[in-house]
């Protein structure tokens, strides 16, 4: 970790500074190192800066806690991405009040050209998965970012549904990475993280989930995504508060409409009803609203695909659904005979259809 970003985060942890005071700061003093090194006199210069929140910069709380979070962060193999770095998200650039310093486990890309975010409700019905799978499975081309906030219903299986089709997906967190809340998650964070996506939060590791977070959470699902989609949803929840923010911030918005009387898309119709959102039924009206142009990188891939065997393709289903396997573990799912399996993996790996990893590991190509 960079000194850069041990002063950034040291800025961010003082009280009472914000996003916006932050940016305010580093445009007055020309950085976080110089902004903590000014004295309370030039801090009372800056507007917005009162005499309580200059004291606050005095003592060393800020500096331990910046110090531990970077220690951290080493350990747990986590990105410090700081307003002022070349790595934050450029979709975040545009607004002055996303947070100042975010955290990052993961391989994201962050400047996928084509983000977009799907959300929706907890309680999501079969109706609600099939929607997601009209929604996904055709944009496979287009390599989207698939972006959601990892709670149970839509946005779960908008992350599984991505995972299975091979797309980068990244999960918003209302807590630390140490809480990946719900717990039943965490499995799927790390396999977020390890296929081309990840877990991003702007709430140092320590932070447990708290209601008041899941609102902020939701404003950077609407700042990352070009498009924000509502898949299923009542008329109020964090999924209308993230399509009201994004529509809000100039983001476009979706909403998959639903029979009059159906609890669970009242909150779609509404969107679509008050002219906040664009109706959308299928992949087709979301690559119209974008203008989206195929990516090359998902041609190769799906013509990799085509071709495979009936065992081929149950070899890389199971890898598209379990990320990194063991060889045990393919004989165990595929449960065809262990030589009979070496020389599908070696076929596929000559094909670059699948990646052998060390320790008898494999996984699929990244096409």
């Amino acid at each position: 970790m960079s000194s850069e970003e041990y002063f950034a985060v040291a800025l961010s942890r003082v009280p009472s500074i914000g996003a916006g005071l932050y940016r305010t700061l580093l445009a007055h003093f020309g950085s976080a190192r110089d902004t903590l090194a000014a004295s309370v006199r030039e801090l009372r210069a800056v507007r917005g800066i009162a005499t309580q929140t200059a004291a606050h910069f005095a003592g060393d709380r800020h500096l331990r806690e910046a110090e531990d979070i970077l220690r951290h962060a080493e350990r747990h193999a986590v990105r410090i991405l700081h307003a002022d770095g070349e790595d934050y998200p450029p979709a975040l650039r545009e607004f002055a009040s996303a947070p100042a310093v975010l955290y990052h486990r993961g391989t994201t890309k962050f400047g996928n050209p084509r983000p977009l975010a799907v959300v929706g409700t907890r309680r999501m019905s079969e109706q609600g998965t099939r929607q997601i799978e009209r929604l996904l499975d055709p944009l496979v081309p287009y390599a989207p970012l698939v972006v959601s906030g990892l709670a149970y219903g839509v946005d779960v299986a908008a992350h599984r549904r991505a995972l299975n089709l091979g797309l980068p997906t990244l999960g918003v967190l209302g807590s630390g990475l140490d809480h990946i809340y719900p717990h039943a998650h965490q499995a799927i964070a790390r396999r977020m993280a390890e296929r081309g996506g990840g877990v991003l939060t702007e709430y140092p590791y320590w932070q447990k989930p708290e209601r008041e977070h899941f609102p902020a959470r939701n404003r950077i699902v609407a700042m990352l995504s070009q498009l924000v989609v509502v898949v299923e949803s009542g008329e109020s929840g964090g999924s209308i508060i993230t399509a009201n923010m994004a529509h809000a911030y100039g983001r476009k918005v979706g909403a998959c409409p639903g029979r009059g009387g159906d609890v669970r898309t009242a909150g779609c119709n509404a969107l679509i009803k008050a002219g906040k959102a664009y109706l959308v039924e299928g992949a087709e009206d979301l690559v119209n609203l974008l203008n989206w142009a195929p990516d090359g990188s998902g041609d190769r891939q799906l013509q990799l695909f085509e071709g495979l065997t009936a065992e081929e393709k149950r070899v890389v289903d199971h890898l598209r659904e379990g990320g990194q396997l063991s060889l045990d573990q393919l004989i165990r799912q595929v449960a065809v005979p262990p030589a009979h399996l070496s020389g599908l993996l070696l076929g596929l790996e000559m094909r670059d259809v699948v990646a052998a990893l060390p320790g008898h590991r494999y996984r699929l190509a990244s096409g």
